[in-house]
């Protein structure tokens, strides 16, 4: 077998001239080494930190259907404004041709959530709102985060403080008897199956009056066992509705922005505007834009490898963890040229060291050196979104540093090779 010595050595070289580079990140040439190779082999290492164009745009053309967690309630935010999330589910038969002519005696039905999160302050009074739906909703259908039923598609069901205990994590909703009562009194075919059931009972739309001051908003598992509806009969008999995921379920979510910061509502107005900062806002709030233009004049026409590509991210320095939550992890998608996005090469092929985990100093970072590769190649830049993990059920929030000239501002550190 015939060895490529001259192959073997330029490896060598190479990461000889790694190890000095990658630790000064100086653009100057090493003379070490140089002398073995032939003028037409050699390798150039450089290191450089460029500044990343950040914009903020709305986030409400997500899908927002069939989640296990379903948002509810409304908060205020110093610097987001005012916040809101409702939801949407069915209720299916737990067994199929249900007689309900040996209910003698209703005792009552109730509506049961399983508690699972809160953003905000959970102190202050919440009202809850249940009514029934009219009109249908589909599983195979999608709906997107501003969805919201039509008044005359909803019947009121009932009106009451919203109540979460803080020793167990099932929230128990009474609901109206009548609403027992007919089902005690409607026609049998309307429980042969689930088919017929939710064609006769479409379904449950549920949301809270809006808070004047504070305010949470609260996650309910649906697909929790515990999550159901339950009619209670003959004093010690019970009737199971379930909400699964063969329930259609719904989050719907408003956001406000007269109350929120003057900076907010100006990138609100206009999402081409380059502010001093940029801004995540889950459930169909905002999410941030990023582009590199310095990459377009940053390289000649020499042939470039991408070593490593690191995106630093660093949340504002006045942050309250305490009640409004950065999210605890992040992830980037590469927007297409038809305005839809992909999961990055970088993503796809190495998802564990992908990165967007929020770190104790309070920064996020990604390693993207394939997505850099792919523009420097010649890949239009159409951007990349960043927004929060379960940005579609809890509403985290986050305020990301990009003053000029700061050294917390969004960073690329990019180390690559001119062969």
């Amino acid at each position: 077998m015939r060895v490529n010595f001259k192959s073997q050595l330029q490896v060598f070289i190479f990461l000889i001239f790694a190890s000095v580079m990658f630790s000064s990140c100086q653009n100057e040439d090493s003379p070490i080494g140089l002398g073995i190779l032939p003028g037409s082999d050699k390798i150039e290492l450089f290191c450089d930190t460029i500044d990343v164009k950040c914009i903020t745009v709305s986030d409400m053309n997500i899908a927002t259907d069939e989640r296990s967690l379903a948002s509810l309630g409304s908060f205020f935010d110093p610097v987001f404004g005012f916040s809101k999330a409702s939801f949407i589910c069915q209720t299916r038969i737990s067994s199929n041709n249900v007689d309900f002519s040996v209910v003698e005696t209703i005792n009552s039905i109730e509506l049961h959530l399983k508690y699972s999160f809160h953003y905000g302050d959970s102190s202050t009074n919440q009202n809850v709102k249940i009514y029934r739906l009219l009109n249908d909703v589909f599983i195979d259908s999608v709906y997107y985060a501003h969805y919201k039923p039509e008044p005359s598609s909803l019947e009121p069901l009932i009106a009451v403080e919203l109540n979460v205990p803080k020793t167990d994590s099932i929230v128990k909703i009474q609901l109206p008897i009548s609403l027992a009562q007919e089902f005690k009194d409607a026609d049998l075919a309307n429980f042969v199956d689930n088919e017929a059931f939710i064609k006769y009972f479409k379904g449950l739309y549920v949301t809270t009056e809006d808070v004047t001051g504070g305010g949470c908003i609260y996650n309910f598992n649906l697909y929790d066992s515990d999550s159901r509806m339950i009619m209670n009969y003959n004093d010690s008999l019970s009737y199971e509705f379930y909400i699964n995921s063969k329930s259609a379920c719904i989050n719907m979510f408003e956001h406000d922005y007269s109350s929120a910061t003057p900076e907010i509502q100006a990138l609100v107005a206009d999402s081409t505007v380059v502010g001093d900062f940029c801004y995540l806002q889950s459930l169909g709030g905002l999410r941030t834009k990023l582009f590199f233009p310095e990459l377009q004049t940053l390289f000649d026409s020499s042939n470039i490898a991408i070593n490593k590509a690191r995106l630093i991210l660093n949340l504002d320095g006045g942050y309250d963890e305490e009640v409004f939550l950065a999210p605890p992890k992040t992830t980037l998608v590469s927007i297409l040229e038809s305005g839809k996005y992909d999961f990055l090469t970088d993503y796809k092929v190495n998802s564990p060291n992908f990165g967007g985990e929020k770190k104790s100093d309070n920064s996020y970072s990604f390693n993207i050196p394939f997505y850099i590769q792919e523009l420097v190649n010649g890949n239009t830049d159409y951007g990349l979104y960043l927004f929060a993990i379960e940005n579609r059920t809890k509403p985290y929030r986050a305020i990301i540093n990009n003053k000029p000239d700061d050294s917390k501002s969004i960073k690329l550190e990019i180390y690559y090779s001119k062969y």
